[in-house]
């Protein structure tokens, strides 16, 4: 049957539930901390750049993929008022403030270090898991600083590298990194991790580090053992001495299971083996004659049982979630500039969006909703309608219901105004 509809002009926002976000920033005091970080890099007009990021944000939380989508929240009757002063920049200043942004690398360090950081003391943490790894963003066109590198996804394709370090308990960013497509991971890794662990260290009674084999070294283990409250667990190349070592020593199964385990080491650390049987006909077993597949861990932690720590580690896969996470719902690689520094400063801000709603899951969201991603949370609480009215000299938001029920929605806003 067909529905006959007509068009209403009716001045309204279909993602008024972004209140609950923009309620957030302010309760965390966001555009002070923003000035207090960044400081005055320009004449404030009509909007602090602090208000221009927090639109971004919007623009990415409620679907944006591409930085002209900041043009269309123009057309917005609460967005443009919720973060901001009721002002969309134009694009040149959007522009300026970000290629401003992309030039000052400690700053943006700063502003993740210290959303973080509130974060941990109201959750009173004392133990954290980093997960650190590094991602290929493969791009279209000829931005700047796009090459030609190891991009897994779309091999001899343009791309940047992007570096990170991921709290796995909150699901948060601390640390972040744009490098040129070309750059291999281990470049600058060792500074990366020395300038996390030094700010966290002081802070946090136990780290725990999970690093993938590409960046491995021994300068990376020292380093790491340098710390007295870091605990490293560090996948290894298998080459010369240990691959013969793997292949000659004894393994054991627990739980019936069918992998086997096995470990050696000295008394500052343990190298823990993995053993799988190879699935026949691989191309392999015509250059090899052992038909095991091995997985090393080098550790610290010396009175683990071997399966459980491979348990552990086994969850730093939670961490190329995130990546696809930020790839497909954060706009990451999707908002590129042909200024390398305008590109540098729209990854910091979607890892900078993804980092407030994992602030946002862990202070308001209780139960199965404190696991929902963006997608599902934009369907359940965002998509709100909303629209502001005058009366009795006070601008008033009408709210919708959310999808999730009011009464959710009323218990979300009490956390957030208690942070």
């Amino acid at each position: 049957m067909k529905t006959r509809y007509q068009i209403s002009a009716l001045n309204a926002s279909p993602f008024g539930g972004l209140y609950a976000i923009s309620e957030l920033l302010h309760q965390m005091k966001f555009e002070a901390l923003f000035q207090e970080v960044f400081g005055d890099f320009r004449q404030v007009r009509k909007s602090p750049p602090s208000e221009n990021i927090a639109l971004l944000i919007a623009t990415i939380l409620s679907g944006g993929e591409r930085l002209y989508d900041l043009e269309r929240t123009a057309q917005d009757p609460v967005l443009p008022e919720l973060f901001g002063r009721g002002y969309v920049p134009y694009d040149t200043t959007i522009r300026d403030d970000l290629q401003k942004i992309g030039a000052m690398d400690e700053a943006r360090q700063e502003l993740l270090f210290r959303l973080n950081e509130l974060l941990f003391r109201h959750l009173q943490m004392k133990i954290i898991t980093l997960d650190l790894d590094g991602s290929a963003v493969s791009v279209e066109g000829h931005q700047e600083k796009a090459e030609k590198g190891y991009c897994p996804e779309d091999p001899g394709s343009r791309c940047f590298q992007s570096l990170s370090a991921n709290c796995a308990e909150t699901d948060t960013t601390l640390m972040e990194q744009t490098r040129p497509g070309s750059t291999h991971c281990a470049k600058g890794f060792l500074e990366f991790v020395k300038t996390l662990l030094d700010r966290l260290s002081p802070q946090i009674k136990k780290i725990i580090v999970r690093v993938d084999a590409g960046p491995f070294s021994r300068k990376l283990v020292k380093l790491l053992e340098s710390y007295d409250n870091v605990i490293y667990e560090l996948a290894v190349p298998q080459k010369g001495w240990l691959k013969r070592k793997v292949r000659a020593m004894e393994y054991k199964s627990y739980y019936d299971s069918q992998r086997e385990y096995g470990s050696f080491g000295n008394a500052k650390r343990r190298y823990y083996v993995e053993r799988s049987v190879r699935k026949p006909g691989s191309q392999l077993d015509l250059l090899e004659d052992n038909h095991y597949n091995y997985r090393v861990v080098l550790s610290n932690d010396l009175h683990r049982q071997p399966h459980t720590l491979f348990d552990h580690y086994n969850q730093r896969g939670d961490d190329e979630k995130n990546f696809a996470e930020l790839k497909n719902e954060y706009a990451l690689g999707k908002m590129v500039s042909g200024d390398f520094a305008v590109t540098k400063a729209l990854f910091w801000v979607s890892y900078l969006a993804f980092t407030i709603i994992g602030i946002f899951r862990k202070i308001a969201l209780r139960m199965e909703y404190a696991h929902y991603r963006l997608r599902r949370l934009r369907y359940l609480l965002f998509s709100a309608i909303a629209y502001f009215v005058n009366h009795a000299r006070q601008r008033i938001l009408n709210l919708a219901c959310p999808k999730m029920g009011e009464g959710r929605f009323k218990f979300i806003l009490q956390r957030i105004w208690s942070l």
